[in-house]
């Protein structure tokens, strides 16, 4: 490992650490306050956030809630996926120029899944977040699998989250979150990953990439430390350029469905059967795309209106999951829409399952 790498790799745990010591942790710890009832604005819950901007008011008309609600999505994601790209840029930076690093995250299969999920889990990212890390990191070369790994790793497997659920809910309802969490990320990502045609889904220019990967070995300790700086300035800048669109669009079909399938909808199906409700409940979730822990948020809002612990599960498990946002930032990388409803109506159905396997355990955990 030369002293390039040994430098782009130090600013790449700088920029986790800023963002895990200065963004996330805090934004957590709030949120868990919230989640807790100890919250100083408890009736300024919102759609997409636990604190919005904009609330949407009934009056509103169509045009206005979506408006309101794309940018209460773009606030409540502005600060991770602002991180998510600083921290793209300085590890995409340090895959171009330290190849062992790049055949790491080319691993296929169960393990290029398993460690890409691995690799997500400190990030403490939502998926909306994560998919832009990700889809960065892995925008040269990085496989199928380790790219969603690195999502569902991150969305799924919050520890502080998973903490979270089990002071708030019944034990059946994390179990099984957990258990069809792992399923998702070791059965389904390996085997929907097969489907890809296309093996080299290149999201960077290559001119761009191939400027970053030359390494000069006479350049001084100085002048390799402004050539990496450099490396993660053109990176960043050209993520952004390539990113910015998708993330706009992805925001503006949240918002849309939203406002199509707003929290009263959950109020008015209470009274169903047990199995539609866990439906409905996982169809609602699935085409979520929500900042982290609002899930928890959720789950909290049906535990208060009576719902059962499967109707819980099935959104604590959908709504951090793959969704609208991730499809459209992942579709170039996956090949295609193919994957991507793929693992929409997986998430569907994996939903409905959690639920069914938390209803089922209710009585036992």
């Amino acid at each position: 490992m030369n002293k390039e790498n040994i430098i782009k790799a130090t600013m790449l745990a700088a920029f986790l650490l800023l963002f895990l010591l200065g963004s996330r942790f805090q934004a957590e710890a709030n949120k868990v306050v919230c989640l807790e009832e100890k919250c100083e604005k408890p009736h300024a819950h919102g759609e997409l956030n636990f604190h919005e901007q904009f609330p949407v008011e009934h009056q509103d008309s169509f045009g206005v809630a979506t408006v309101k609600s794309s940018a209460n999505f773009w606030i409540a994601n502005a600060s991770g996926m602002t991180f998510a790209l600083v921290i793209a840029g300085a590890g995409l930076s340090l895959v171009l120029s330290y190849k062992r690093i790049g055949s790491f995250l080319e691993t296929r299969g169960l393990k290029g899944a398993a460690l890409g999920s691995v690799i997500g889990m400190p990030l403490n990212m939502c998926a909306n977040c994560s998919a832009v890390a990700s889809v960065g990191i892995n925008a040269r070369s990085g496989s199928a699998e380790s790219t969603l790994g690195v999502i569902l790793g991150g969305a799924l497997f919050n520890f502080i989250g998973i903490a979270t659920m089990f002071t708030l809910f019944d034990p059946a309802v994390v179990v099984s979150r957990i258990v069809f969490s792992l399923m998702m990320i070791l059965i389904v990502v390996p085997l929907v990953s097969k489907t890809i045609v296309s093996r080299q889904q290149s999201v960077l220019n290559d001119k761009v990439a191939n400027a970053i990967s030359c390494y000069f070995p006479e350049k001084t300790f100085l002048q390799t430390m402004v050539k990496a700086f450099e490396d993660w300035l053109i990176l960043t800048g050209n993520l952004a350029i390539k990113l910015l669109p998708l993330m706009f669009l992805g925001t503006v079909l949240v918002a849309l469905f939203r406002v199509l399938f707003p929290n009263e909808v959950l109020e008015e199906i209470g009274h169903y059967n047990p199995l539609l409700v866990i439906v409905i409940i996982s169809f609602i979730g699935t085409f979520l795309s929500i900042p982290v822990l609002f899930e928890i948020l959720l789950g909290t809002v049906l535990l208060q209106l009576g719902f059962s612990n499967g109707a819980i599960a099935a959104m604590l498990f959908t709504a951090p999951s793959y969704g609208i946002f991730t499809m459209v930032l992942t579709r170039e990388k996956l090949g295609g829409y193919k994957v991507p409803i793929i693992l929409i109506a997986t998430t569907f159905l994996f939903g409905i399952g959690t639920g069914l396997l938390a209803d089922f355990l209710t009585p036992y955990l």
